[in-house]
């Protein structure tokens, strides 16, 4: 993990100790302080001017949506500060300011690149300028309410444990909790610790070493055989679960610490037997935003309406199909180019999803009706077991554009999958151990996801079924396993580059 994490978790340990110990009233300001703390260490002066400029944005685009009345006004100042927001986003994804502004600082105060290009980028600006264009949008539908605090609203949008990788937070998911604490409570500090130890466990024993064959394998991809390559696309698709949900347990810990609970970023995603059921266990904050301040606005347009009327006079199917189909190319465009827009996130991140989509709309109804004359069961084990393996093949696809350095490169990984028959599978330059860590790493991992699928509460367990003896054994077993088996090296979390 890099240092950022590092000031994430040693900062939660220390302030949650102080948080607790506060009268109830004032928590909220010290959340604040810590946050805005944490905000400037990891981003810098320039990253923290620019995160407050774009919070300050989204207020004062949120106070006149919400005291003014008059509609058409009100769209024109939504649309506006929806505008501005994206175009702060895109500005540093597409465009190479931050390389001019690198360039500027270097050349001119005599400061090193490496340093200049971690002040210049804002940290998390993907993820909390969704949160903060989500909020604006709810306001105008009034699904929340305005926060007239500005200090509060400041909180909200770079509460510090969701500020380097989200999840991406709705307004009445924290308002009560961030403003309306009660006394301790120890079971969600309990289970909070063992969170975040379970989240550094998978990051730095299990996703890290599957990075080191990975990384092998990628970075000569010409000279390995197709077995060694497949290999290397299935490990990534692990690679990028484990790395993920890591983060994602780090952060949802950290937040139970100071009685937070953020809503969960991943349900266990590879038991996924469609692709629509995938996209709503894999990353479920942004598929979320997706589905309500794109997908939904689109296919509920004016102009779509229109559409379907029209179609539905020459078939109920187009009619029915079309409009969806159209709000899917709309989501996974935007898809794309928040995954950074160049032309292999265009294609694994928007494209081929999109396809997958719109294909398995289409067959849908006559599998139904094929299901249904050869009496088909779809609830038996073969056939979900058979549709997870499917669906996970045809993700690797979009995984292999994801690890590509461009789409060149990932075309000819593609190409030689297939067209080489060189079965032999060998791995460069990789530990005996790791062989065996790795294996053994998943399959715990794979142990403890069945039993989340099979709905068995591991929360209720860790905290009420053990005794405090069992639970300090637990966390010892767990930090041994860190120490002892961690690869501690500066590698950071894959989503944290978006």
């Amino acid at each position: 993990m890099t240092s950022a994490w590092y000031i994430l978790i040693l900062l939660s340990l220390v302030s949650f100790v102080v948080y607790h110990l506060i009268p109830i009233k004032i928590r909220w300001v010290f959340l604040l302080i810590v946050s805005l703390l944490f905000l400037y260490f990891v981003s810098g002066f320039f990253g923290f001017l620019y995160t407050l400029s774009v919070v300050f944005v989204s207020y004062i685009g949120a106070y006149y949506i919400d005291k003014n009345d008059e509609e058409k006004f009100k769209v024109k100042i939504l649309i506006l500060t929806v505008v501005v927001l994206f175009f702060c986003l895109f500005i540093f994804k597409f465009t190479d300011i931050s390389f001019y502004l690198t360039y500027f600082f270097s050349k001119n105060f005599n400061i090193k690149e490496n340093i200049v290009k971690n002040i210049i980028i804002p940290v998390g600006i993907s993820y909390y300028t969704l949160i903060l264009v989500a909020y604006v949008v709810d306001v105008y539908r009034k699904v929340t309410v305005f926060e007239s605090n500005f200090f509060k609203h400041i909180l909200f949008s770079i509460y510090f444990p969701q500020l380097l990788m989200g999840p991406i937070v709705r307004h009445n998911d924290t308002k009560e909790q961030f403003f309306s604490q009660g006394q301790i409570n120890f079971s969600y500090i309990k289970f909070g610790i063992i969170r975040i130890l379970w989240g550094i466990l998978k990051k730095v024993v299990v996703a890290d070493r599957i990075a080191i064959v990975v990384n092998t394998i990628f970075e000569n991809y010409t000279s390995y055989p197709s077995l060694s390559l497949i290999l290397g696309v299935v490990l990534f698709g692990l690679q990028l679960y484990i790395d993920f949900s890591a983060a994602m347990d780090i952060v949802l810990g950290v937040s139970r610490c100071f009685g937070i609970k953020l809503p969960e970023n991943f349900r266990n995603p590879f038991f996924s037997i469609s692709f629509h059921q995938h996209w709503q266990r894999w990353h479920i904050t942004i598929f979320t935003f997706y589905r309500d301040y794109i997908f939904y606005p689109v296919i509920r347009s004016e102009i779509i309406v229109r559409l379907k009327f029209y179609l539905n006079k020459k078939s109920k199917w187009l009619a029915n199909h079309i409009p969806v189909f159209i709000a899917y190319i709309f989501v996974w465009i935007f898809a794309g180019l928040w995954h950074g827009g160049n032309l292999k996130a265009m294609f694994g991140n928007c494209l081929l999803p999109c396809i997958y989509l719109i294909f398995t709309d289409i067959i849908h109804d006559y599998l139904k009706i094929i299901y249904k004359k050869y009496k088909f069961v779809q609830n038996n084990l073969i056939y979900r077991i058979t549709q997870m393996i499917g669906v996970y093949i045809l993700l690797c696809f979009c995984w292999i554009f994801f690890i590509a350095h461009d789409i060149k490169e990932g075309f000819y990984i593609i190409f030689k999958i297939f067209s080489s028959f060189d079965f032999s599978l060998y791995v460069d330059s990789i530990y005996v151990k790791d062989f065996y860590i790795i294996p053994i790493g998943i399959l715990v991992l794979f142990i403890v996801d069945v039993l989340k699928e099979k709905k068995i509460d591991i929360e209720n367990f860790c905290i009420n079924k053990i005794s405090l003896i069992s639970y300090l054994f637990v966390l010892l077993i767990l930090i041994l396993l860190i120490t002892c088996f961690g690869l501690h090296i500066p590698n950071n979390f894959i989503y944290s580059s978006f």
